[in-house]
């Protein structure tokens, strides 16, 4: 029940810069961007990402890029298009952190 914004303890809501916020949201806590992105975090582990039109044909990774066209939402780095989502997961992982293996998807 402690929130860490920027390696230093805080309360809600935070502003980490002009662009983003945190804050609590639905029971959980929300982290949200100026361009249009949202990233809610809840307490049982859930994660919903909520983007705005804005962002339409600019993003990539297993949240495909929001083009309209699921044809081509899973793509990896190189721009080869494959069928599978762990696949996708493992490939644009940050490899700096432990413990994220597209096997712990559910």
């Amino acid at each position: 029940m402690e929130t860490w914004v920027n390696g230093r303890s805080g309360q809600l809501p935070a502003n980490v810069s002009d662009a983003v916020s945190v804050s609590e949201s639905q029971g959980g806590v929300a982290v949200v961007q100026a361009s249009g992105m949202q990233v809610l975090f809840s307490p049982s582990g859930e994660v919903t990402l909520r983007v705005g039109e804005s962002l339409a044909n600019k993003l990539c990774a297993p949240c495909g890029n929001f083009n309209g066209d699921v044809s081509d939402d899973l793509q990896l780095p190189s721009g080869q298009i494959v069928g599978n989502i762990a696949e996708i997961i493992d490939a644009w992982k940050a490899r700096d952190f432990l413990g994220c293996h597209a096997s712990n998807i559910v």
